[in-house]
Formats: structure tokens, sequence, C-alpha cells
């Protein structure tokens, strides 16, 4: 049986349409409609009816979907598998980042991984939690790492880097006196800088302060922002406070812009989560790419904040 042809069929059933399969595969209709033919001829079953402009799948395509999906699998993981053994890799991956690990840790990670393997192309969306896990959902990215978890069905969460939130202050603001301690229940009195709602930085803050029993509602919010280079900003010029990742506050502590202060009793830490869909096959560069980052991520994550 005729891989190709398998291929064929696969996307042929995928879009319902010979002109949509021509069109991703590079073919022309005649050779969709070529490749069809030959192999119903070959099983001896009839695959499509066509009616009204419609292409329907005959239940014998239903049968034969599943075995061709399993089949065509396999001759990616053996050419993958032949491709490592030989040192070599090559293929095209789409990532998905929120904003701290989109911003300061996959773009390390990336390019440490093409030294590895210089023949493949990695492409990174960046957008805030929801909008990566969505875009997961749709099957526009295959691997994401965001800052939070969120109800939404099949995503796969695997909890790979910790992070650490801290309260940002102003240098002149009072808290940024040397011997000051704050507690949680001193952030309602100082006017608030917040992500915007959708963002893992704000909701990772929020599930913190509801641990002591403060809520949104408690703060005094001055601003609400749509990134954390927004929310930086906004500090910088006095505008209010904010809790934010220490990765991301990395470059303002030693440059001496922006002073960091613990809050007492207040647990800020939290993992950034590898996410992927439970229900689709991993290509195998997304594998290869998975497997690096269990492996490399803690310490590039360390190398950003050894120095703070």
């Amino acid at each position: 049986m005729d891989l190709r042809r398998l291929e064929v069929f696969a996307k042929l059933m995928a879009t319902r349409s010979f002109s949509k399969t021509a069109d991703e595969l590079g073919l022309t209709q005649p050779t969709v409609s070529g490749h069809i033919k030959t192999l119903e001829e070959e099983i001896g079953l009839r695959l499509f009816d066509r009616h009204r402009r419609q292409v329907l799948p005959t239940s014998a395509a239903f049968v034969l979907l599943d075995y061709a999906q399993k089949i065509l699998e396999l001759r990616t993981e053996t050419l993958y598998a032949l491709e490592q053994f030989q040192g070599r890799m090559t293929g095209r991956l789409r990532l998905g980042g929120s904003t701290i690990p989109g911003g300061y840790i996959l773009p390390v990670l990336i390019g440490q991984f093409r030294r590895i393997y210089p023949g493949v192309s990695l492409k990174l969306l960046l957008g805030d939690t929801q909008v990566i896990l969505y875009r997961i959902i749709e099957g526009d990215v295959e691997v994401g790492m965001v800052g939070a978890k969120m109800t939404l069905d099949d995503l796969e969460y695997e909890p790979l880097i910790e992070d650490e939130m801290v309260l940002a202050v102003p240098l002149d603001h009072p808290w940024a006196e040397p011997g000051v301690k704050v507690e949680a229940a001193d952030l309602p009195t100082a006017p608030f800088i917040i992500r915007e709602e959708g963002s893992g930085t704000r909701a990772a803050m929020l599930a913190s302060l509801e641990k002591m029993g403060l809520g949104v509602g408690d703060l005094d919010v001055v601003a609400e922002m749509g990134s954390t280079e927004a929310v930086l900003q906004g500090i910088r010029t006095g505008l209010g406070v904010s809790i934010l990742s220490r990765i991301a506050l990395s470059p303002e502590i030693k440059c001496n812009q922006i002073k960091t202060v613990p809050v007492e009793g207040l647990n800020l830490r939290r993992p950034f989560y590898l996410v992927t869909h439970r229900k689709r096959s991993r290509s195998p560069l997304c594998t290869a790419f998975l497997e690096f980052l269990r492996q490399e991520g803690q310490k590039s994550a360390a190398m950003l904040t050894e120095s703070i």
C-alpha cells in the first residue's frame, strides 16, 4: 500500500474537498483523484461518494482512516529515529509562550536547541496565558509554556520551572527603605498596578492573595495593563506598585531601577507549565524539544536570576 496514496487519502478525509487537498499537498486535482481511484481499486472498496459537489466518506473510509493515521505516524517516527541516529533533525515547530516564558525563557532555550539541531525552524508566538492555551486547543501551536493553569478540556500541564513573584515598588517608595517590613495586610494601602484578565501573572498573584483573605477588590487598583513591560514602566514612573516575576524584573533589579520587597507570610512561588494537547499526536520535533526543555529548562531559568 503506497504511503503517498494514504497521505492523500488522510488529507481528503480532513478537508472533504479535492481542490483543498490538492492545494495543501501541492498537487493537481486530477492527481488527487488518481491516487484515490488507485487506492480504491487496490483495496476493492469505494471510499468516497460524490454528491452535489460534496465529498462523502463511506464506512470503509472511516475504517481505513484509523490505520492510515497509525501508518503515517509510524513513518514519521521511523524517519525521526534515523535522523537522531545520524545526529540530524529537520522540520518546523510552532511554540507558544505567555508573557514571562515567551519573553525571557523560551528565546534562550530556542537558541540552545538550534545549536544542537541547526536544521530546525522554531516559530514562537506570544500572548497571555489564555490566548496561548486556546491556540494549543485550536492546533495553531503544538507546545506552549505558561504561568497558570486554566480549566480547559484536553490540555496536559507539566510543571517545568519554578518562578518567584515579588513585590516591586518605585525606588522612592516608603517600602523601599532599608529594614521596612511589609505584610499582606499592608498591600491594600498602596496604589496597585495589575495585569489584564487572562494573564498568568495576574492569576498567580490573586491565587496567592486569596490564601491571605485578600481579593482584587481589596486592592487600590489604579491601572490594569496588557504587558509586563507596561507595568514596569508604571512602577518606574511612580504610578504604583505591583507583584511581578523575578525573572522579568531581573534587568530592572540589576540596573537599580526598581526595588523588590519581601511580603511576610505571602508565598509567591509558582510554576511555569509545559502545555500540550493530550488528544493530538506530537511531531518528532516536538518530542525532541520537550525532552530538551525537561533537561535544560531549570538551568536556563536559574541563569537568568543567579546574579540578582
